[in-house]
């Protein structure tokens, strides 16, 4: 049965026979990575609700929180109600619904007080349809004859 573990050994493998310069930065060496999605991680769905699981975590020995995109989402031709985390709106802003970016900075001061480390799951190519970029760096993105934009998925 292929799991989860043996996709990442699998992928780890790969990555340092294509790129043997990239090196685990010391911070990170032999830490326990831990994925937060935080409009599912608590009932409240934001950095608040999530602080409260702090210590249980730590005493989980996890080292480092990777949290999913906590950017604002986009809402033109958003999939659904609440859409992906995936089509950020602007990556210089938090997602209201998660608090204000100072309320995130003061959870990141808290990690950092227990030892922990947070990493942030940032996708480039990845912005939503009413994304500044649209209009300021149209060249960004693929276009049909007529100049519209492409979806990556149709």
């Amino acid at each position: 049965m292929i799991t989860f573990r043996k996709v990442f050994i699998l992928f780890i493998s790969v990555c340092t026979f294509i790129f043997p310069q990239t090196k685990t930065p010391e911070w990170a060496f032999n830490k326990t990575i831990y994925e937060v999605n935080l409009r599912q991680f608590s009932e409240e769905g934001n950095f608040d609700g999530f602080r409260k699981h702090l210590p249980r975590l730590k005493e989980l020995g996890v080292g480092i929180l990777w949290f999913m995109p906590i950017h604002p989402i986009g809402e033109l031709n958003r999939k659904g109600s609440l859409g992906s985390y995936y089509s950020v709106k602007d990556y210089l802003d938090v997602n209201p619904e998660f608090g204000t970016i100072d309320d995130f900075k003061e959870l990141v001061k808290e990690i950092h007080s227990l030892g922990m480390y947070v990493i942030i799951d940032w996708v480039a190519n990845h912005t939503a349809w009413d994304h500044q970029w649209t209009k300021t760096h149209p060249d960004f993105y693929n276009r049909d004859d007529k100049g519209n934009f492409i979806p990556p998925v149709r």
